[in-house]
């Protein structure tokens, strides 16, 4: 897959040199891709025909200049934002859209200083990078930040040397380690709330601890600060830490690879995701999730794993709309479904919504023969009429884990021919 990168470099060149201060990343993504864009911020056309100051003028890319480039790699060194206003350096509709058509955005170099000045900007991006900065039990302006009083570079407690073998790091996204011995990152802020996000680096496991305004959280906690985010087609990535400057990589130059493994590991990842997408679509099973409502964000993070596998479900956020009969809707996914999946907890004990699909799903069964399989989300027990069902316990496991699980089950299944 051809590389099309844009790279938003930390300040305008009127600044120096020190403006773009990854070049040897951007040198190395150069190499890379077929064609790769500098620049520092993105703006309307119309906006963007009013600078007038050549100095800056090759720093401002016009809009319709990157709907032509049509970049399916971005990198935004320096944090997301322009100015104290909130600006985004990619207006946020042309970011999410760049995204959600399959790019992959990596914001990076995020450090302690701009998440504190820029706290409430940061909030309001959380529902495109699905994380949240930790600014500490009550809410402060200060975020809580990462240490390692043994493995770190020169004695600074806040450059930590990061060791693969001691990260703690979403599986899928192992990959993008092979043959990185170590990376480096400057004063990390500890990520939290991993919505619909996965862990793509962290401190040490058996060293990195946090602190917040100077006095420790947590001696042994490894600081999670770097998360990636499915956002339509592409992946949202945030980095909060300092990784990407030249100064970094002079102590630590895996982290050149690295930030290039994970970009091009992700894009790999959206192209296989469309095939995927397009695939379950032609599955020969259709697999109604049924769920309380107070459970619907792991149900939307299975399913998604689900269809990333090449089964097509049946989900209430996807087919209904404001206007639809959710009674005629339901009866439509109980016909179209050739297994049911109950997703059961502590919510659904009792619940009439549950009830309902429940007997609808077992009058089906005996008419039909179709499978039902109970997925158990805490330790509340199923009623009598499912113990002797297909069950997973999913208390312990993640949401990939889940709905790679289910997907197993229903191959199973399938080859046994029933129950």
């Amino acid at each position: 897959m051809g590389l099309r990168t844009l790279y938003l470099q930390r300040m305008l060149t009127i600044n120096g040199r020190d403006s773009l201060a990854g070049r040897q990343l951007y040198d190395r993504l150069g190499k890379l891709s077929e064609d790769c864009l500098l620049g520092h911020m993105v703006l309307p056309t119309e906006e963007a025909s009013k600078v007038s100051d050549p100095r800056i003028g090759n720093d401002i890319i016009p809009h319709d200049l990157l709907v032509r480039f049509d970049p399916n790699l971005i990198y935004v060194e320096g944090g997301l934002f322009a100015g104290v206003e909130g600006e985004w350096r990619i207006p946020r509709p042309m970011a999410e859209k760049c995204v959600r058509d399959g790019a992959i955005m990596i914001v990076l170099d995020v450090d302690y200083n701009r998440l504190g000045n820029q706290k409430m900007h940061y909030k309001e991006a959380t529902s495109f990078f699905q994380v949240s900065i930790d600014y500490g039990l009550h809410d402060d302006d200060e975020p809580v930040y990462g240490a390692d009083l043994i493995s770190n570079w020169g004695g600074g407690s806040h450059e930590i040397v990061c060791k693969p073998d001691k990260m703690i790091i979403s599986e899928w996204l192992r990959p993008i380690y092979e043959e990185i011995t170590e990376i480096l990152v400057g004063c990390p802020v500890r990520l939290r709330d991993f919505i619909s996000s996965d862990i793509v680096a962290s401190g040490n496991r058996d060293s990195t601890g946090t602190l917040h305004h100077d006095l420790w959280v947590d001696r042994i906690d490894s600081c999670p600060f770097a998360s990636a985010a499915k956002f339509g087609l592409g992946y949202a990535v945030f980095i909060a830490g300092s990784v990407s400057s030249d100064v970094w990589l002079e102590r630590c130059p895996d982290n050149v690879q690295w930030l290039t493994n994970l970009g091009v590991f992700l894009l790999e990842q959206a192209s296989r995701d469309r095939v995927r997408a397009a695939s379950h679509l032609r599955s020969p099973f259709v697999l109604f999730l049924s769920h309380r409502s107070v459970d619907k964000t792991v149900v939307e993070q299975v399913a998604s794993e689900i269809k990333r596998k090449g089964v097509a479900i049946w989900f209430d956020k996807e087919r209904l709309v404001p206007s639809d009969s959710l009674v005629r809707e339901i009866s439509r996914g109980l016909e179209q479904m050739t297994h049911f999946v109950l997703f059961w907890s502590k919510a659904c004990a009792g619940a009439p919504w549950v009830e309902r699909e429940l007997n609808a799903a077992t009058a089906k069964l005996i008419e039909r023969r179709l499978p039902i399989l109970i997925v158990r989300l805490d330790s509340t027990p199923v009623p009598d009429i499912l113990a002797d069902l297909y069950r997973l316990e999913g208390s312990d496991m993640s949401p990939t884990e889940i709905g790679s699980a289910v997907v197993d089950a229903v191959q199973r299944l399938a080859k046994r021919g029933g129950s």
